[in-house]
This record gives C-alpha cells, sequence and structure tokens, in this order.
C-alpha cells in the first residue's frame, strides 16, 4: 500500500508538470526495489490523472463533448472561417489523439523496451530539458483558434512523449506555442488532450493487470495509488499553469538536467 501511495504522489505531482512522469516512476521504482508488473501500475496512476485533469477542467470537458456531435457529422467544416472554437479544439484533440494512437500501436514492442533502460530513460529527461528551452511565447492565438496543423504538431508531439523521460505536457506546450499558440492557450490543450490519451493508454495498458495480480498487488492498493496521484495531479495542474503564464519553464529544464545527471552517477 505504501508503495502505491508512493507512486501515485510521484505520479500526480510529474504528469502535469513538464519533467516527464513515466521517468520518475521508473527511477522511484528502480530505487525503492518495487517489481514492475508489465506497465499495468503506470496504467492505474495515469487513469488517477485523468480523473483530475476532467475534474480541473469539467467545464471544458462538457463543452467539447457537446460539440463532438457536430465535428464527427461534418468534419470537414470544422476549421473554415469562424467556426466554433469548441468544435475547433474538439477536432484539433481528435485529430492529436489519433496520431498518438496510432503511432503508439505501431511500435509499441520497441517502446514498451524503452521502459526497461533507467540510465536510458534518464538520458532522455535532459533532452526534455532541451526541449523546454523552446518554451517561448511566439503567439497571440487562443486555444478555440487552433488548425489542423496545431492538432498534428501537438500530436506528433505528443506521440514523441511516449517514450520514458521525454515529458508529454512538455513536448505537448512547446509545440504548441511554436505553433503560434499563447503559452497559457498551449497548456490547456494540451490538458485537454492529455484525458483521451492517458485514457486510452491507461486501457491498453491493464493487459497486464494478471502479472499485477500474481505480484500481490490488491485492488485496494491500486485504487489507492490513483486516488492519490488524482488528488497531487489536480494540484500539480493549478501549479504548472502558474508556471507557464510567468514563463518560467527554464526552472523546469534545469530540474531535468539535475535529475538526469543524478540517475546517470548512481544508477547501475
Amino acid at each position: 500500500m505504501l508503495d502505491l501511495v508512493v507512486l501515485g504522489l510521484v505520479q500526480g505531482l510529474t504528469e502535469f508538470l513538464p519533467i516527464s512522469s513515466s521517468a520518475h516512476l521508473l527511477f522511484v521504482e528502480h530505487y525503492l526495489g518495487i517489481p514492475r508488473p508489465g506497465l499495468v501500475l503506470e496504467a492505474v496512476l495515469h487513469l488517477g490523472t485523468a480523473a483530475a485533469a476532467i475534474l480541473m477542467f469539467w467545464p471544458d470537458v462538457v463543452r467539447l463533448l457537446r460539440a463532438l456531435p457536430a465535428v464527427i457529422a461534418r468534419p470537414a467544416s470544422v476549421f473554415r472561417g469562424a467556426a466554433n472554437p469548441d468544435g475547433r479544439m474538439a477536432a484539433v484533440i481528435l485529430v492529436a489523439t489519433a496520431l498518438t494512437g496510432a503511432l503508439g500501436l505501431a511500435f509499441a514492442g520497441p517502446l514498451e523496451q524503452t521502459f526497461l533502460s533507467v540510465r536510458g530513460t534518464a538520458y532522455q529527461l535532459m533532452v526534455t530539458g532541451l526541449i523546454l528551452l523552446a518554451g517561448r511565447e511566439r503567439g497571440q492565438r487562443a486555444a478555440g483558434e487552433a488548425t489542423l496543423r496545431d492538432g498534428v504538431v501537438m500530436g506528433l508531439a505528443q506521440a514523441a512523449a511516449i517514450i520514458p523521460g521525454i515529458s508529454r505536457s512538455g513536448a505537448t506546450i512547446v509545440a504548441g506555442i511554436g505553433s503560434g499558440l499563447r503559452r497559457t492557450e498551449a497548456a490547456r490543450l494540451s490538458f485537454l488532450m492529455a484525458i483521451p490519451a492517458i485514457l486510452g493508454a491507461g486501457a491498453f495498458a491493464m493487459k497486464d493487470a494478471g502479472e499485477a495480480v500474481q505480484l500481490g498487488y490488491a485492488p485496494l492498493q491500486l485504487l489507492a495509488g490513483a486516488i492519490t496521484a488524482a488528488i497531487f495531479g489536480a494540484l500539480a495542474i493549478r501549479w504548472l499553469l502558474e508556471i507557464v503564464r510567468r514563463g518560467r519553464l527554464l526552472y523546469m529544464s534545469l530540474y531535468c538536467w539535475a535529475v538526469g545527471l543524478v540517475v546517470l552517477a548512481t544508477a547501475r
């Protein structure tokens, strides 16, 4: 139970901060000697952070769900003229999710192998530090003005973040900023994109649930981890929105380099 609570705390704090939750979970599991039943622990914890995102952005989620039928019925009209901003956002999220899912399934085998290398993940976390240096304000568009190109760019960034050590929130926020969205709007769109991506990845990884049971993980323990991840995930969302608003991604970049170097110096 304590292992799951610790992992839930780590997952919650790092899923939405641009410092790679997958890297931090891998490091904590390595140093504490917590056995890994496939990816099921990460799946359960990710479901907790997905719940946090839904809660924190509930009004946006409701509006997007209401706009979704019109997007599906008339996809060609979504990005024409002064289209419904909620429809645009829903379409962008659908495009990004489809790209992430397709690339994730296509490279599922090799990607799962990357979760076995602690030192490799440390190097990739330092790459995240470099990515964050590009997060400077470039545009003034709101999330409701997002284009098909934004969906493709942010979807590719989200797909790249399947690799442990590459931060999903960091990569997608920087991609959105680079496409011309305001910092806070890129962060908002990134959080909303996270919901279907995390739910999909969580559902896919639940194939390892049987192995988790064999290692002694009980449903109550997994639930405790998910709840902890949800609570601290909500706190991390509020924190990151403030960090992005103030343009303080440099501090997160330095943190990624520092953690990466410490792991490289101590992991065997």
